[in-house]
């Protein structure tokens, strides 16, 4: 298996926001996040505080994830994203993705990694990825996104 891509392109942004919105379970206003904190890896690739691995492959970017610290803790991450393509779901390669993602933030000295994540039906299939992978339910904010739309907490020690 060939090793996710850590450099990022100019590419990346179009294709990250393509690969969000083709996932069919993201806001437009996501699929814009998704963009612009790839464009800010980028920009500042040490002091933006995004790192990125990214799944290329025949057709294009098939899956990425974002991880990086979390400001004010000590040695903690967030799961910012993690997408993989329609065509390339069901496959294992976004648990090999997340699970790299836990490597490398362990190996930038990331203690503990977080995930917030909707609780929606069509965020099941995340929800048992992130189950998979170590990750507990630490917790729901009910209501969060919306009425009847809560925000599920998971985290791990790394």
């Amino acid at each position: 298996m060939t090793p996710f891509r850590t450099q990022l392109r100019e590419t990346d942004i179009a294709a990250v926001r393509q690969l969000v919105r083709d996932t069919r379970v993201f806001s437009d206003t996501e699929v814009g996040w998704a963009g612009e904190v790839i464009e800010a890896a980028l920009k500042n690739p040490v002091g933006a505080g995004y790192f990125a691995l990214m799944a290329d492959g025949p057709a294009g970017l098939e899956a990425f994830a974002c991880y990086g610290p979390i400001d004010g803790t000590l040695n903690r991450f967030d799961l910012y994203w993690i997408a993989v393509s329609p065509a390339a779901q069901g496959k294992g390669l976004g648990a090999r993705l997340l699970a790299a993602s836990v490597d490398d933030a362990r190996a930038r000295g990331a203690t503990h990694m977080f995930i917030d994540t909707s609780t929606r039906d069509d965020y099941a299939a995340a929800r048992a990825l992130y189950l998979s992978q170590g990750f507990e339910l630490q917790g729901t904010l009910v209501d969060f996104y919306s009425d009847g739309d809560s925000k599920a907490l998971f985290g791990r020690r790394l």
